[in-house]
């Protein structure tokens, strides 16, 4: 990161009493509305195609959403210079925090794109299982994320790290970490489970709950985790701003 005042956007990114972050549900709500954004990248798809590609969004963008978060933290308090590199405005016309028009971008733009040695390529078979999709992993989301925003001349690193739970909030200074987790287990703030399925879920971190929880953001709310109980995988990345 530029420096440490990103720190103090996270009351902004993630308000307790509105929007907490991205959710992935949020854009197959209103298809017409995106459905430019599909097209810019996509021209030929039909108003069906615009509408599978929104519901894909929703079953496997966790990893997207997440990543778009840390652009809000970057950015945020730079609005003109963030319309100037994504072309979208930082803020909807009701004066919300616009995440779905990036969201949508950034997901067109490198769903399915991998790293093959120093090659883009594209798998045709990572959404057969529509609607439910293949989701991200940590190699895809540092090669897509870094990928999406070099073309946008941002310069930025996405590194696998350990996590410490009690000092997670030092840890968040060197910039905003995703959690990659299986199976979905997710909990309020007294460690009651909200959420519990055997599909994997990636997420941001917000900072330090108590007894060894981690508070994220997850599908626009306010959630916990608790590292070292998830037993197919758990992992962390850093995302590392250069300018």
């Amino acid at each position: 990161m530029r420096d440490r005042g990103f720190l103090d956007n996270y009351k902004y990114v993630f308000d307790p009493d509105g929007a907490y972050g991205g959710n992935q549900k949020a854009p197959r709500l209103d298809p017409s509305k995106y459905a430019p954004i599909v097209r810019k990248h996509f021209p030929d798809h039909t108003d069906e195609q615009v509408s599978k590609c929104l519901d894909l969004i929703e079953t496997e963008g966790c990893g997207y959403v997440a990543l778009i978060n840390t652009v809000f933290l970057r950015f945020y308090g730079e609005e003109e210079k963030f319309r100037q590199i994504f072309r979208y405005p930082m803020f909807t016309e009701d004066g919300k925090l616009n995440f779905n028009d990036l969201i949508v971008d950034f997901y067109c733009a490198t769903d399915n794109h991998n790293r093959q040695f120093i090659f883009d390529t594209v798998s045709y078979t990572e959404d057969r299982d529509y609607p439910n999709g293949y989701g991200t992993t940590t190699d895809s989301r540092e090669w897509r994320f870094e990928s999406y925003m070099r073309n946008h001349n941002v310069r930025v690193d996405v590194r696998d790290i350990i996590i410490f739970p009690k000092h997670v909030d030092l840890q968040l200074r060197d910039g905003p970490i995703i959690a990659g987790v299986r199976p979905m287990a997710m909990y309020d703030k007294d460690g009651n489970v909200t959420d519990n399925s055997q599909g994997g879920h990636a997420v941001i971190v917000t900072g330090k709950g108590d007894n060894g929880l981690i508070r994220v953001s997850s599908w626009g709310q306010e959630c916990y985790i608790k590292p070292g109980t998830y037993k197919m995988h758990e992992n962390y990345q850093q995302v590392i701003y250069k300018n």
